[in-house]
C-alpha cells in the first residue's frame, strides 16, 4: 500500500499528465475483456501499452486517437501509467463511444402497498441502538419514510438525517421482512441529487453459523486511524472513495469493490466479516448492496457483523445468506 502511494507522489510531481478519466468509464469495462489490473492505480511499462490499447476500444474517436498519442510516447520512453484520483480533470476528458455509455443508475419502482403493510407491521426492535436515544429515534422515523417510500414507489433520501448505522439496521431488516421470491426494490436519493440503482431487498438475509475463517476490516482507510491496531485492515481506500464524482457513482464503485473483494475472500477460505464502520453513507450503501449482488450471484454463504462505533463498538444486526432458518433479528 506505501509503495503504491508512493509511486502516484511521484507520477503527480514528475509524470505528464495524459488526460482524466470518471469512475463510469473504468465501470463499464465488460468483466470477461476487462486486461490485467484493469481498475490498478499502477500499471507497470510492461502492461501499460496493453492496458491502454484495450481502453481505447471502449472510447470515442477523439478520445481513443488522445490515448493512442500517449501510448506512442510510452513506447518510447518505456513508460508506466498512474491512475490517480484527482478533484478536477487534468488534461481531456476521455469519453466513451455513445453505444457503450453508462445507462442512468435511476430507474422507475412500482408502488408496492403489500410490501409497505409488512414494512409497517413489522417494525425492528433497534437493539443495536438501545443505549442511544438519538439513534433510536432516527432510526423509528427512517423506517417510516421507507414504508411510504416503498408505498408511494418514490426514493428515501440518504444522508438528510439517518446516520449509516442506522440506514445499515433498516436495509437489513427491511430485506427480511419483503425479502423473498419477489421482494422488492428500494430507491435511493443522495443529497447531492444523484439517484443510485435501487437497492435490492429481494436476497434472503438470514443469520447462520457458516464455519470458516473470519476477518476484522474497517469500511475506509483514513477516517478513524485509532481502528488501525484493532482491524486487518480497511475494505476501501479513502483515496479512491472520496474522489470528485456523483454520490451515485461512488456507490456504485463500491458495490463492485465489494463484489470483486468478496470473491477473492471467499476462495480464500473466509466464511465472516466482522465490518467496522466509519462512517459516509454511499459507501455503506454500496458495500452492503456488493453484499446481497455477491450471494444472489454466487449462491453461497457468507456472513457480515457490522460493527458501530459508539464510544465503544457495539454489534450490528448481521447480514448473511444460506440455509432457509427463521430469522432471529
Amino acid at each position: 500500500m506505501s509503495a503504491s502511494a508512493t509511486v502516484e507522489r511521484i507520477a503527480r510531481r514528475r509524470g505528464t499528465p495524459v488526460a482524466a478519466i470518471t469512475s463510469a468509464v473504468l465501470d463499464s469495462w465488460p468483466g470477461d475483456s476487462a486486461p490485467p489490473r484493469a481498475l490498478a492505480g499502477f500499471h507497470l511499462p510492461v502492461d501499460a501499452g496493453f492496458w491502454l490499447q484495450a481502453l481505447a476500444s471502449l472510447l470515442d474517436t477523439d478520445s481513443r486517437d488522445t490515448l493512442q498519442r500517449a501510448l506512442a510516447g510510452l513506447r518510447t520512453g518505456e513508460y508506466g501509467v498512474v491512475i490517480a484520483p484527482a478533484p478536477e480533470p487534468i488534461g481531456p476528458l476521455l469519453r466513451t463511444r455513445e453505444s457503450m455509455a453508462t445507462p442512468p443508475y435511476a430507474r422507475a419502482v412500482d408502488s408496492n402497498p403489500a410490501a409497505a403493510r409488512l414494512l409497517d407491521a413489522s417494525p425492528p426492535g433497534w437493539a443495536p441502538f438501545a443505549g442511544s436515544p438519538s439513534r433510536l429515534r432516527a432510526a423509528q422515523r427512517l423506517w417510516g419514510e421507507l414504508t411510504t417510500a416503498v408505498s408511494a414507489g418514490e426514493p428515501v433520501q440518504v444522508g438528510a438525517g439517518a446516520r449509516h448505522d442506522v440506514l445499515t439496521e433498516a436495509l437489513r431488516h427491511a430485506a427480511v421482512t419483503v425479502g423473498g421470491d419477489r421482494g422488492h426494490d428500494l430507491r435511493l436519493l443522495y443529497v447531492d441529487g444523484s439517484e443510485p440503482e435501487p437497492f435490492p431487498l429481494s436476497v434472503p438475509v438470514r443469520r447462520v453459523a457458516t464455519g470458516g475463517r473470519s476477518v476484522r476490516v474497517g469500511l475506509m482507510s483514513m477516517r478513524h486511524t485509532e481502528l488501525d491496531a484493532l482491524i486487518d485492515g480497511y475494505w476501501f481506500r479513502n483515496r479512491l472513495v472520496s474522489v470528485s464524482r456523483t454520490l451515485a457513482e461512488t456507490d456504485r464503485f463500491c458495490t463492485a469493490t465489494t463484489v470483486g473483494k468478496l470473491r477473492e475472500l471467499h476462495r480464500a477460505g473466509i466464511r465472516r466479516i466482522e465490518l467496522v464502520h466509519t462512517g459516509f453513507e454511499p459507501a455503506v450503501v454500496g458495500f452492503y448492496r456488493g453484499v446481497l449482488t455477491w450471494l444472489a450471484d454466487s449462491g453461497e454463504q457468507i456472513e457480515v457483523q457490522p460493527l458501530y462505533l459508539f464510544g465503544d463498538l457495539v454489534a450490528g444486526t448481521p447480514w448473511g445468506a444460506g440455509r432457509d432458518v427463521s430469522d432471529d433479528s
